[in-house]
């Protein structure tokens, strides 16, 4: 693909069939679902720079869930593309935008806080891994892109369930919000054999490789609703734990939990894949540097961690991991009115996917599948309930 504006800029970058035809297409409000590795990102990105070098200079935003994301991600494939493509940019760190020596201007900004979205009037909206952020954050967004010759907003994502992303561009799709699946062996940057060597199955597969939007059946906590159990609170006098699931290659999740059992708020996640054990432990005890939480529950399993930070001076220990215990005590929880900050973007979509297999919801244990962040959740929430009856010493 090659494009230029007034001779300024001139974009060319590698694209495969379907990411091309999205990079070119003039709807308002395009969307790429795909499986992981499915080229999303580099899609989003390309589509900015295949804007920016065809408009006059103008104020355009890029967004992802989270601050992190945005930064560890979708920020650094978008200023990848721009180095590959000879672009001179600045990024100037304290505002988070990035200035060309076209004129444009692109906003970087985080979705778990919408109302910071207001104000200003742009030309064109990129939000990466829009399933995963608020439908209100999705609707400010489009509000907002309303400048320039040709206003446009498109999306990329891996889907979540059925949430507002399937309403949008699948249920009530029409001309201006085309929707482009991409599975994930579609993309011939992957090794050979990637996708089969996640060892997804069933549903999941359709939904994590093959971009499919999924309705999962027999889900674990029911009863849980964004509309209610999602909310920002005021906490950070409220006494602190960490609860803690350990990957590697899987995502290790890190959840700050706030309150006493009877009246529970997650405050905050980390979730980040591929971590080395240093790294891991570094960043639990970041966090605990951060809250200075009285406890640090962590999978019993995990017992090397556990030890390398008690030597290290911080109050961890083994966490009550019996699932239907555990799953039992959340679905308490959420009945007496626990929280989650809309920060907590990879629980929250856990939280909305977590299923029994085939649907059986009976003595079954859950699909172990997409499930970190709730593992996590339950490790914190089942082992306090262990302490306040008096069956753990520590």
């Amino acid at each position: 693909m090659s494009a230029t504006a007034a001779g300024v800029l001139d974009v060319r970058l590698d694209l495969f069939p379907r990411q091309l035809r999205f990079v070119l297409d003039p709807a308002r409000f395009p969307g790429y679902v795909g499986g992981i590795g499915a080229g999303k990102s580099h899609a989003g990105a390309a589509k900015m720079l295949a804007k920016v070098a065809t408009t006059p200079p103008g104020l355009s935003m890029v967004a992802a869930p989270t601050y992190p994301m945005l930064r560890d991600a979708t920020a650094r494939t978008l200023m990848r593309l721009m180095t590959d493509a000879g672009w001179p940019y600045r990024l100037h760190r304290s505002d988070n935008v990035i200035t060309l020596t076209s004129g444009h201007e692109i906003i970087l900004r985080s979705l778990d806080n919408p109302e910071t979205l207001r104000g200003p009037n742009l030309d064109a909206a990129w939000v990466d891994e829009a399933s995963l952020v608020a439908r209100e954050a999705w609707q400010i967004v489009k509000g907002r892109v309303r400048s320039g010759p040709a206003p446009q907003a498109w999306t990329t994502f891996t889907p979540k369930g059925r949430n507002w992303c399937w309403e949008e561009w699948e249920r009530d799709a029409d001309a201006d919000h085309p929707l482009y699946r991409v599975r994930t062996d579609e993309n011939p940057e992957l090794p050979e054999g990637f996708g089969p060597s996640l060892g997804y199955t069933g549903a999941f597969a359709a939904q994590e490789l093959g971009g499919e939007f999924v309705a999962f059946e027999g889900l674990v906590w029911p009863g849980f609703r964004r509309d209610r159990h999602v909310a920002r609170v005021a906490c950070d006098d409220w006494r602190a734990t960490l609860a803690v699931d350990i990957g590697t290659r899987n995502p290790t999740a890190i959840l700050t939990l706030r309150g006493e059992p009877e009246r529970r708020h997650v405050q905050a996640e980390v979730y980040r894949r591929n971590m080395s054990s240093e790294e891991i432990v570094a960043a639990v005890e970041a966090e605990a540097d951060r809250v200075r939480p009285e406890r640090i529950w962590i999978d019993p399993s995990a017992a090397a961690y556990i030890e390398t930070l008690r030597r290290h001076g911080y109050p961890a220990a083994k966490a009550n991991n019996d699932v239907v215990y555990g799953v039992g005590m959340v679905a308490t929880a959420l009945d007496e009115g626990l929280t989650i900050d809309p920060s907590c973007v990879n629980l929250i979509a856990e939280m909305e996917s977590y299923h029994y297999p085939d649907g059986r919801a009976n003595d079954d244990k859950p699909v172990k599948e997409f499930d970190h962040a709730c593992d996590a959740l339950r490790y914190g929430i089942a082992s306090e309930g262990r302490r306040m009856t008096g069956q753990l010493a520590y």
